[in-house]
């Protein structure tokens, strides 16, 4: 008799998400500027056309890694923010988390090391794309707490992009007066640089 796990099929992984776990992997063992399009596509199982067909090129696959990396780590925060209920404490474990979980990143860590012409341009002089994504982010981390009254930015895109560039400083700065590899330093520089900036002011609220 068949038992009822039998029965039950995993859902076949999408095309879409094979080519990002490959892309991850082929990035982090090879680095960026010596990963192709067929590269990926080997790794993945898929043929090249495939790969164009459900993503793009090389730069689109980059793009597909960084946000499904970003929502690996919105879900890992949600985790870790499961039983806090106390809005400033939340704020300062949200940020040292971002910080740690990017700082601690394989790939990151990769292309900081061995292709730092790389990845710098992107942080940096290039960076708009990146600030974007990181200010959104973090304007989606702190949203919930402009609704509970705990901060209150005039506008919370700039407030969230203030916070962003702070972050993105720690990450690529690492020493200083704040140790970006020390989580308790990290959560402390936002307890005392990031709340006050973002503590309840007269004026109208832009959620």
């Amino acid at each position: 008799m068949t038992g009822s796990a039998d029965l039950i099929q995993e859902r076949p992984i999408e095309p879409t998400d094979r080519i990002a776990k490959a892309a991850l992997a082929q990035f982090t063992d090879f680095g960026i500027r010596r990963t192709s399009v067929e590269d990926i596509a080997a790794r993945a199982g898929l043929s090249r056309v495939t790969v164009y067909r459900n993503v793009g090129s090389r730069d689109e696959v980059i793009r597909l890694v960084l946000r499904t990396e970003a929502q690996r780590a919105m879900r890992e925060l949600d985790q870790e923010l499961t039983d806090e209920t106390d809005p400033e404490a939340t704020l300062e474990i949200g940020f040292a988390f971002l910080v740690r979980f990017i700082r601690e990143h394989p790939l990151f860590d990769r292309l900081l090391k061995t292709e730092p012409e790389t990845l710098l341009p992107s942080v940096t002089v290039e960076g708009g794309p990146f600030l974007d994504f990181y200010r959104e982010l973090i304007a989606d981390s702190l949203r919930p707490l402009v609704r509970a009254g705990s901060i209150a930015p005039v506008d919370l895109e700039r407030a969230a992009e203030g916070v962003a560039r702070l972050a993105i400083s720690l990450i690529l700065t690492p020493s200083g007066l704040v140790d970006a590899d020390d989580p308790d330093a990290v959560a402390a520089f936002a307890r005392d640089t990031l709340l006050p900036m973002l503590k309840p002011q007269s004026g109208d609220r832009r959620v």
